[in-house]
């Protein structure tokens, strides 16, 4: 295996073990504040973002 290929490789396998806090997810990815809440719910990447207020309930415009 040529020395860029390895190269790019490695890159993929770094990227796809860095951590999922850098994801940004918005209240507008949901079709319903129900579905954002069980996303909140469930910790998934970039779920903090979605309760601006930090009361716990996620996109509460989407109500």
């Amino acid at each position: 295996m040529n020395k860029t290929l390895m190269g790019t490789f490695c890159l993929i396998l770094l990227s796809a073990s860095l951590p999922a806090h850098a994801a940004k997810v918005k209240c507008s990815d949901f079709k319903s504040q129900k579905e954002a809440q069980a996303y909140f719910d469930a910790k998934k990447p970039g779920y903090k973002g979605l309760d601006r207020d930090k009361d716990g309930i996620a996109c509460e415009a989407l109500k």
